[in-house]
């Protein structure tokens, strides 16, 4: 068929031409005669019909406009469409976390010098506890069968982990104060306290590692890196237990001062 506007030939049953886009008019078939259409029907939905066909009747609570949730509804049922429980499905984003730690602001001059001193002095000893601790030598070099052999401390001493184990949880401490203004986490001891139990108790294990020499009377014997140990140690303990025994000493002294009758 023809399109009524620019006359282009267009397909048997097109709507549209395909060249114009213009509505094609398509003339319905009469019915035979002697053959009414049956009773109760219409155009079918579609074809510019405004309503359902005559004689048919819609689901119950159904409409064109609204659908099914238009009419009425039982009783104990949601009204409106439906709303995902919750916010929503799973299709969108969720939105990201929020971690209860404040955010890390690393500044090293929130310690003071003792701060320093002590994780400086912790490091080293940490380190020093796998260098030599003990040494053995043997022979003489006159018939060229000397030897020699050395043993870290760990190895004289399995227990010395234990010192690995209070200076992480030392240096750990401190570069938490440097990261935080303050820390997100409270402390059953104060600042000077937590710093004199642990360097005290660092020192003294390796201080007891440093006395007990294994198989000290086969001729073993201290080798480098007892005494880097011993020193760090000494260095991390020295300046927060040297000032609290000696602000202990002085209360007691002005303690026991003569009293006035």
């Amino acid at each position: 068929m023809n399109c009524p506007q620019c006359q282009t030939a267009n397909g048997p049953g097109s709507a549209f031409c395909g060249n114009c886009g213009a509505q094609m008019t398509v003339a319905q078939a009469a019915a035979p005669a002697g053959y009414p259409p049956p009773q109760g029907t219409g155009t079918p939905l579609g074809y510019g019909a405004s309503s359902a066909p005559t004689g048919y009747d819609g689901p119950q609570g159904y409409n064109a406009a609204g659908g099914y949730n238009s009419g009425p509804q039982q009783p104990g049922y949601p009204q409106g469409p439906y709303q995902a429980p919750g916010g929503g499905g799973g299709s969108g984003p969720r939105a990201p976390r929020s971690s209860s730690l404040p955010p890390v602001n690393f500044d090293h001059t929130r310690l003071t010098t003792v701060d320093k001193i002590v994780a400086g002095g912790t490091f080293i000893t940490m380190i020093s506890i796998w260098l030599p601790w003990f040494s053995i030598s043997w022979g003489s070099s006159t018939f060229q069968n000397a030897g020699s052999a050395s043993i870290s401390g760990t190895t004289g001493h399995g227990w010395l982990w234990l010192e690995f184990f209070v200076a992480i949880a030392l240096i750990a401490y401190l570069t938490a104060r440097a990261a935080w203004d303050q820390l997100p986490f409270n402390l059953p001891v104060a600042h000077a306290p937590l710093l004199i139990v642990g360097t005290s108790l660092q020192l003294l294990l390796v201080l007891i590692a440093f006395i007990d020499i294994p198989y000290g009377s086969d001729g073993v014997g201290w080798s480098w890196g007892a005494f880097i140990a011993l020193l760090a140690a000494l260095a991390a303990a020295g300046p927060v237990v040297v000032p609290a025994v000696r602000s202990y000493l002085d209360s007691r002294k002005a303690a026991g001062g003569p009293r006035s009758y």
